[in-house]
């Protein structure tokens, strides 16, 4: 059976487009037993998205997605057509799930991290910040920005 584990809401700025109620009543018409919301870095749909599943009898998975650096790698980045490139830390995305309300809280605390700890507009967090936020916590790396399809893509099978 089919579980959307990485959706995004309206609270995703242009990212997602529908209310946290409209993707649960869409889950149930399509006879998701549960659906995760996973806006990114933000949980401001968490409780309505929570209380629409708990109302409909599907099981809400809240997490978040956050941008991950991973410092000590870089990558390249193209400033346009005939311009150098610039070498800047390597980011990927990185899709949590909460297990447990510790988990709910380690992703709160991430996502707070994330945004005190850089410029405005441009947050993330590093691998020993997650770390010490990880418990309680599942990570998806399958987003086409994670780490490990960046490698692939860049045919770094062995890192």
């Amino acid at each position: 059976m089919y579980v959307e584990l990485h959706c995004h809401s309206a609270f995703s700025l242009l990212d997602g487009a529908s209310d946290p109620e409209a993707i649960v009543a869409r889950a149930q018409q399509l006879g998701y037993p549960a659906i995760a919301l996973t806006d990114r870095h933000d949980l401001g749909g968490a409780v309505r998205f929570a209380h629409a599943a708990r109302e409909l009898g599907i099981e809400g998975i809240i997490g978040a997605e956050i941008t991950l650096e991973v410092r000590g790698q870089r990558s390249e980045v193209r400033a346009g057509k005939g311009e150098p490139s610039d070498l800047r830390p390597l980011t990927s995305d990185l899709v949590l799930l909460a297990q447990t309300r510790e988990g709910y809280g380690n992703i709160s605390s991430l996502i707070t991290r994330g945004r005190m700890d850089n410029d405005r507009g441009s947050p993330s967090v590093s691998l020993d910040t997650l770390a010490r936020h990880s418990a309680g916590v599942f990570a998806l790396t399958g987003s086409p920005n994670g780490w490990v399809p960046q490698l692939i893509a860049a045919d770094k099978t062995d890192a």
